[in-house]
């Protein structure tokens, strides 16, 4: 036989073979060949026993189930078109920056100019504690945050000069450029007579008022005590006698206003005695009060004057 004849044979038996109900040689046919696919694609079915089993008959998009689709939410933030509100705090009765509260009797410089104890407006100072300028002609008084012996209070001029030092170096602005002379009487001048005559209203620093004229520092009474310094702090008094006290105010004058003999050699000396005044009074004590030996250490009244 030929070689090409062998190959002709050999095609020919290979396509009766294709189309021949069982196949040659034991080959599948179309349909096992499609059941074997889907076989394949299903995976082999396990049974009790172990046993791996296949059907033909399954088909080829495999086992159906249910499919749960577990969708994602997703929250879009909210945009209102409302302006936002801001709550300011009432500044006239509480800075919230710092604490202090308009109102309290208490000036805490220098966020506030003065503090009379009450928000009232048109009073000379107003309802947001600052001062109302002119501020009706008031004038000043303060205490000394400064104590002195009979010795070092020296003359009236330099008692004077001790507190426009203290009033100058004070961070409040109602004192710093003021004049002030002490309230102090020597053996030649009376300390009402080193005021100038005022008809308007002495007040503390705070803005408290003390007297409604010059002419109140004579009259044995004050519309409250005199306890606040140059830096508006306030002195507390120790309710002590006045033969007692450990801390008062060097005066060498009456109750009105005239020159007392106990005044420390006209306070050049810490021998002797001096009269002194109770700064917690509001009564004649609050320069009247007793003689006191000249070496204690005690502050000065400060009252502006021309």
């Amino acid at each position: 036989m030929s070689f090409a004849r062998s190959q002709v044979l050999i095609v020919v038996l290979a396509a009766s073979g294709c189309f021949s109900p069982a196949g040659v040689d034991g080959g599948a046919t179309s349909s096992e060949t499609s059941a074997a696919t889907t076989e394949a694609t299903a995976g082999p079915e396990t049974t009790e026993a172990g046993t791996s089993t296949s059907t033909g008959a399954a088909p080829t998009t495999g086992p159906t189930g249910t499919v749960t689709s577990m969708a994602t939410t997703t929250t879009e933030p909210v945009t209102s078109t409302e302006p936002l509100t801001t709550t300011t705090p009432d500044t006239t009765t509480t800075d919230e920056t710092t604490g202090t509260v308009c109102g309290d009797g208490t000036a805490d410089f220098p966020v506030e100019e003065c503090d009379d104890g009450n928000e009232v407006d048109g009073d000379g100072c107003s309802a947001g504690c600052e001062l109302e300028l002119p501020d009706k002609q008031k004038r000043f008084v303060f205490l000394t945050s400064a104590t002195y012996s009979g010795l070092e209070v020296g003359k009236l001029a330099e008692a004077d000069a001790r507190c426009n030092a203290l009033a100058k170096a004070s961070a409040v602005p109602t004192v710093k450029d003021r004049n002030f002379k002490a309230w102090l009487s020597d053996g030649r001048v009376a300390a009402i007579d080193r005021i100038s005559p005022f008809s308007g209203e002495f007040v503390l620093v705070t803005g408290v008022p003390v007297a409604n004229n010059s002419t109140a520092f004579t009259t044995g009474g004050l519309m409250a005590m005199i306890n606040v310094t140059e830096t508006g702090a306030q002195i507390p008094w120790l309710m002590r006698s006045c033969g007692g006290s450990s801390d008062g105010v060097w005066t060498g004058t009456h109750v009105d206003g005239t020159a007392d003999a106990a005044n420390c050699n006209n306070w050049q000396a810490d021998r002797g005695q001096g009269l002194m005044g109770a700064f917690g009074a509001v009564d004649g004590n609050w320069t009247q009060c007793s003689p006191r030996s000249c070496d204690n250490r005690f502050r000065l009244y400060c009252i502006e004057s021309e």
